[in-house]
């Protein structure tokens, strides 16, 4: 009889099961632990960079402070309060103050002219003072700004 053939077949089947059920938790719990460990790795790069851009913020808010606190001590002596005060427009009793200021464009243009000149009315106040070249490209330039304007 071969009766012992079919049972040792069927224990074949049924060891193979077991064992590929095996290799298949066994290859789950590699994938999982690779993918835990390569999870934290990541986290643990990023809150390094997030850390070293931290410190490198706050060594720029240390020396901001630093140039504060100089300015501080800068700005409470008198030299800088008498600064502080004629610029505010505040001088000494007796004293003559003198205002330099730097002369617009319209004011050097009739300082230097002397007087208005005909294309200095009112139709050319919005746009720029034109350069006189004289000669041949100076007509040509003013035969196109007044073709245009």
């Amino acid at each position: 009889m071969s009766t012992s053939q079919p049972k040792a077949s069927r224990a074949k089947v049924h060891l193979a099961a077991p064992d590929r059920l095996v290799w298949l938790v066994v290859g789950g719990i590699v994938m999982w632990g690779v993918w835990a460990f390569g999870s934290e790795l990541m986290l643990n790069l990023r809150l390094n960079h997030e850390v070293q851009s931290l410190r490198q913020g706050n060594a720029q808010l240390a020396a901001s402070n630093d140039q504060t606190r100089k300015e501080l001590a800068v700005g409470g002596s008198p030299s800088a309060m008498e600064e502080a005060a004629r610029k505010a427009g505040f001088a000494r009793p007796g004293e003559q103050v003198y205002v330099i200021v730097k002369p617009s464009g319209s004011a050097s243009a009739a300082a230097a002219g002397g007087s208005a000149s005909p294309g200095n009315g009112p139709a050319a106040a919005g746009r720029p003072a034109a350069r006189r070249d004289g000669g041949v490209i100076g007509a040509i330039e003013d035969f196109w700004r007044n073709l245009w304007h």
